[in-house]
């Protein structure tokens, strides 16, 4: 009788870094004037990150290459390189708590963000950007679209809890919007703080656990800093 050989079979990667890979492909730039971000960044610590310096991604502990790494998501070439810090772009120490959402009401904001981004992309020659206004008012969260000076629609968005940050109305496109929470709803997200500082300085969606993005707002005539 032949002795068999026991053969050691271990993963490099924890079980949702194809999906993390997958939700990278969003947030790496689409341009290449700047090659660097259109691959994801593996930090040696396990964390990935990716960005096209108008919306970010850190997702924790998900992978395990041993050094840095360049990787991108959609042809998994390898480089390496100097990767912007987003640990102090996405640093929300100053940022207030406003928003906090549960499982359930994730999957409602992005079934909302998608809907509201188709219906822009056809009014995408009259719509700059794509642009929602969040209005926060004392009971309600609302989204607001303005096609032009007669036409708007407005939604109301739920939430678990919410709190009025420093200013009433802030704006973002809403593409990006759609890919913060897709990448929270695809990486399983048990609920979502939305973090703000300002008008002008990043909107911080966090899960405390996982993931967390980062969506830039867009000025809009009479925003107040």
């Amino acid at each position: 009788m032949t002795e068999t050989t026991k053969i050691e079979f271990n993963f490099v990667h924890k079980d949702s870094y194809g999906a993390a890979l997958e939700v990278a492909k969003k947030f790496v730039s689409q341009s290449l004037l700047r090659p660097m971000l259109t691959y994801a960044f593996h930090a040696k610590n396990g964390d990935m990150f990716a960005t096209d310096s108008h919306r970010a991604i850190h997702i924790k502990n998900v992978h395990g290459l041993e050094k840095d790494y360049l990787v991108n998501p959609k042809n998994y070439m390898f480089a390496t390189g100097t990767y912007p810090d987003l640990y102090r772009v996405m640093d929300k120490e100053k940022h207030v708590l406003a928003i906090t959402l549960n499982k359930n009401q994730i999957k409602l904001w992005l079934q909302l963000f998608k809907s509201i981004n188709n219906t822009l992309k056809v009014m995408k020659s009259t719509i700059r950007n794509k642009a929602v206004t969040l209005n926060f008012t004392e009971k309600n969260v609302v989204a607001e679209v303005k096609i032009d000076a007669e036409n708007a629609f407005q939604t109301i968005l739920p939430t678990q809890a919410f709190e009025v940050p420093k200013f009433n109305t802030i704006s973002f496109s809403a593409e990006y919007m759609r890919d913060a929470l897709e990448a929270h709803f695809k990486l399983n997200s048990e609920q979502l703080k939305i973090y703000f500082l300002t008008q002008m300085t990043p909107i911080i969606l966090d899960d405390d656990t996982l993931v967390k993005t980062v969506v830039l707002p867009i000025r809009k005539y009479g925003d107040e800093e």
